[in-house]
């Protein structure tokens, strides 16, 4: 879930980083949000990083837990 968060959050890099000319592409912006996780993994995994993203619906919402599961 922290990858895909951090991938689209750089949508909007170029804005932030300064020297940066061009936004990044959506290649770079995983590399930046994979190489974000595995250093906060080296530390354990106490944020469940490696838990995968939730179901989604067909407008984009999570699905809520099923009860009992």
């Amino acid at each position: 879930m922290l990858r895909f968060a951090v991938a689209f959050a750089l949508r909007g890099a170029r804005k932030l980083v300064r020297g940066l000319r061009e936004g990044l592409d959506e290649e770079e912006r995983y590399r930046v949000a994979d190489d974000v996780v595995a250093r906060l993994q080296q530390h354990g995994d106490p944020w469940r990083l490696s838990d995968e993203l939730p179901p989604t619906t067909g407008k984009g919402f999570s699905t809520p837990p099923r009860e009992g599961s």
